[in-house]
């Protein structure tokens, strides 16, 4: 019995030692999923459902290798690891998730900053008409949608859009000018997109007009007599586009015309109407309007009568000009027509050779003065007079300066005076090239703005009746500040020898046609020497001479001297150095993973900042100040990194050193 008691109290504790062993086992590892199998020993069943008990927060990727490991110990089932990273958390990343998560966040934010643009190409040469296709280039820029198409649009006076293309891929876009738009017109041309939505920017065109054409005779009447075989004169009035072409009804063919309006001569033998069959022009067909009729009769009644008298209604003594009349109907053998004038209150007297056609060339005698007169047409055979017409004769233009003496700020605009005399409207062109035309009241002030004291005088005035007589003269003062250089605050305070630098300045006054700015330092005399200098409206470029042998570091002086006037800026203070070879040294070592990024070092010695450089891969940095610089660097596979070149305030450097990237 004893015995059997205490085989009993060994197997208890041997239980109670396995399960405490399990537990011990078991309890720190924090699994995610239990046992695809159940246990074949019973001492180890509590202690698969220990994974059910841990928070989920605990489930993590790098422990369940141990978990696993220990189960494997404990004689349970294993586990595949890689069956359970599947099975992880979206709280568990793993490292390469994590980058590639980050980078697409990167491109999207990149995408986000992108400028978008949309560039129409030059059109100017366009010339199109309502109803007509034409290409529009166009040129972007930006991740646009892969979806993304581009449509053109026409925009009018008022600001209403329309449609005027198909959606394509990419330039030209094809478009359509509607036929219902006008032609004459300005409108817009603009390119929009769809995905993102951008607009270009707006280009004007002018669309081309189509044709109209109206016929009628020389004084705009729809009717007139002649005899037959007699010329007439038909006139065809034009709108739209020029060149026009055109058909009269009696199959007179005009191919090609820019006169408008256009006249036709016909000799009709009989009594015929004449009509525009067809009027074209680039733009294709147009309308045509009116009738001209043509009644022959072979004996007529003469009639004279003026034409277009508004014409001659202002006239200048000893200028020749025409007197527009028509005589129609059956004149007499040897007839011949001639202008006469006469004051309101005289007698008329001819004033032109005789003439038998229906234009006259006359000429006001110069003992006739300038007022009021009477003008008319007079036929010999028979004698026929037509209705007078009220003329004005006006007297050639006199003009004159007057003399004003001004004094005008710098760059300030004055007035001077001009009187006019005779027939305008007047024109005036003073010494200085000013010049004003359509003058229409007397006095005119004409203006003026002078750099310089000037002396003003007339070169040439006129009116109606031509070049006319002119003189005065008129003086104007211009107060200007004294020339004067300013030597700006220098970028730099010390500089080396044989180097570049800018020298920012700004000038007041007047400075002569030939005047040369010139920069000048101080020589080891102290006697300032030209230096070679480049001008820019805000800045001179100057050279520094080079130091003399044994200099390091020497304080001279610096200014701007002009030529004419004999100007200088304030003397300021600048350290030269001999030139130092700036050194250049690389360091850095490490291990990274591809496509992961690390920071290599450079430090610098000797030289003046900044520092430009290039590395042994490419990368560049164009001048900086930093000291030591820290670049960061992304290779692809293990490389060595070295300075291919360098260079400083003092001129070029070398490089030393380099750092060495491991990629795993």
């Amino acid at each position: 019995m004893l015995r059997f008691i205490a085989l009993l109290f060994f197997g208890l504790m041997f239980v109670c030692t396995q399960v405490d062993a399990q537990k011990k086992t078991t309890s720190p590892r924090k699994t995610i999923l239990p046992p695809k199998k159940k246990a074949t020993t019973p001492a180890t069943k509590p202690a698969a459902a220990a994974p059910d008990t841990l928070p989920k927060a605990t489930r993590v990727t790098a422990p369940l290798r141990d978990s696993v490991q220990t189960n494997t110990n404990a004689g349970q089932d294993t586990t595949n690891a890689a069956d359970l990273s599947t099975e992880a958390t979206p709280d568990s990343l793993t490292e390469r998730a994590l980058d590639e998560k980050v980078e697409k966040l990167e491109k999207a934010r990149g995408d986000s900053l992108h400028s978008f643009t949309i560039t129409i190409g030059d059109i100017s040469y366009l010339s199109v008409c309502p109803g007509t296709t034409i290409e529009i280039p166009f040129t972007v820029s930006g991740p646009f949608d892969e979806a993304n198409t581009y449509l053109a649009q026409m925009i009018d006076a008022s600001g209403k859009t329309v449609p005027i293309s198909l959606p394509v891929k990419k330039s030209p876009v094809k478009a359509v000018i509607p036929s219902y738009k006008i032609g004459g017109e300005v409108y817009r041309l603009q390119i929009v997109s769809s995905i993102p939505v951008i607009r270009s920017q707006e280009v004007p065109i002018r669309l081309l007009q189509t044709p109209t054409a109206r016929i009628d005779f020389l004084d705009g009447s729809q009717t007139t007599r002649t005899m037959p075989g007699q010329e007439v004169q038909l006139r065809v009035h034009l709108t739209g586009t020029a060149p026009w072409s055109f058909r009269l009804s009696d199959s007179t063919t005009i191919l090609s015309t820019l006169s408008n309006p256009h006249y036709v001569s016909v000799k009709p033998k009989e009594v015929k109407a004449y009509r525009i069959s067809g009027v074209a022009n680039a733009c294709g067909s147009g309308v045509t309007s009116g009738e001209a009729i043509v009644n022959v009769n072979n004996n007529p009644e003469p009639k004279l009568e003026l034409k277009e008298a508004e014409k001659i209604a202002r006239l200048c003594g000893g200028v020749p000009f025409q007197v527009p009349f028509n005589a129609t109907g059956k004149f007499k053998e040897g007839n011949k027509f001639v202008v006469q004038i006469a004051e309101r209150t005289g007698a008329f007297k001819t004033i032109s050779a005789p003439d038998t056609t229906g234009f006259i060339t006359a000429e006001i005698p110069a003992t006739y003065k300038p007022g009021e007169y009477k003008l008319r047409v007079v036929s010999s055979a028979p004698y026929l007079v037509t209705q007078t017409a009220n003329v004005s004769i006006v007297s050639p233009t006199v003009a004159t300066l007057e003399k004003d003496s001004l004094r005008l700020g710098e760059n300030e605009t004055g007035e001077l005076t001009v009187r006019f005399t005779g027939g305008g409207p007047w024109f005036v062109l003073l010494s200085d090239g000013t010049y004003e035309n359509n003058i229409q009241e007397s006095p005119a002030k004409i203006k003026v703005k002078p750099l310089y004291d000037t002396n003003y005088q007339i070169t040439s005035a006129g009116g109606l009746c031509g070049v006319g007589k002119f003189s005065g003269s008129a003086k104007i003062s211009v107060k200007m500040p004294p020339a004067s250089i300013t030597l700006e605050k220098l970028p730099q305070n010390m500089v080396c020898a044989g180097s570049t630098i800018e020298l920012p300045y700004k000038t007041e006054g007047r400075y002569n046609a030939g005047n040369k700015f010139t920069v000048q330092m101080t020589d080891k005399s102290g006697r300032f020497v030209n230096l070679p200098t480049t001008i820019t409206p805000t800045a001179m470029k100057v050279k520094i001479a080079n130091a003399a042998a044994g200099d390091t570091i020497k304080t001279q002086k610096i200014r701007i001297v002009s030529s004419s006037p004999a100007v200088s800026s304030a003397i300021e203070e600048i350290d030269v150095v001999a030139p130092d070879r700036a050194i250049g040294e690389v360091s850095g070592r490490g291990a990274i993973s591809a496509g992961r990024t690390t920071r290599i070092q450079l430090k610098f010695k000797n030289g003046l900042p900044p520092w430009s450089f290039t590395l042994s891969d490419g990368t560049a940095i164009n001048g900086t100040f930093l000291n030591p610089y820290l670049i960061s660097v992304s290779p692809t596979a293990t490389t060595e990194y070295t300075i291919s070149s360098l260079k400083s305030g003092c001129g070029s450097g070398t490089g030393k050193g380099s750092a060495v990237i491991t990629v795993e």
